[in-house]
């Protein structure tokens, strides 16, 4: 089992929210429509590994996030039509719909959901600039994902 806490990676932030749209984070903190000072950070976490997705779910619960898992990008999709999330978690190497690809679908669903990217592979950045050139940008955390600063992300995004 992974011990998440000596686990590290460096943060890359490798991409800014396109131009033509609103910062979702700004949104997102904005709105009355959802979020209240009571309210609850949603997040759907995705990941073909279950016991990844699972664990960071729990971690992101620990924190006070209401969070939920699914493996699939199809998934992920179908739970945002109805769930509203403020954030999406996902891998990128997926089998099916990967994470950049759920991630658009999503944001056509959601506009103001934020979408962070993670990956432990170095095929993701031939698939992330293509997206980036069809002007769907993203945030991206390198694998393993260091719980810590996961977290310390979200809530800064959330407060600023």
């Amino acid at each position: 089992m992974m011990n998440w806490q000596t686990a590290s990676i460096p943060i890359v932030q490798a991409f800014e929210p396109p131009n033509q749209m609103p910062d979702p984070l700004r949104e997102i903190a904005g709105s009355t429509d959802r979020m209240d000072k009571d309210a609850k950070i949603r997040i759907i976490v995705i990941d073909d590994e279950a016991l990844i997705a699972e664990t960071v779910v729990e971690i992101l619960k620990q924190e006070g996030f209401e969070a939920t898992a699914v493996s699939t990008g199809l998934s992920a999709i179908e739970l945002a039509k109805n769930w509203s999330p403020d954030i999406v978690l996902s891998d990128v190497i997926m089998p099916g719909l990967n994470g950049i690809e759920t991630g658009i679908r999503i944001r056509e669903i959601a506009p103001a959901c934020r979408v962070i990217l993670f990956s432990g592979q170095a095929a993701t950045d031939d698939l992330l600039e293509d997206a980036r050139h069809d002007g769907h940008r993203f945030d991206i955390l390198a694998k393993p994902i260091k719980p810590e600063r996961l977290v310390s992300i979200i809530r800064s995004a959330f407060h600023s």
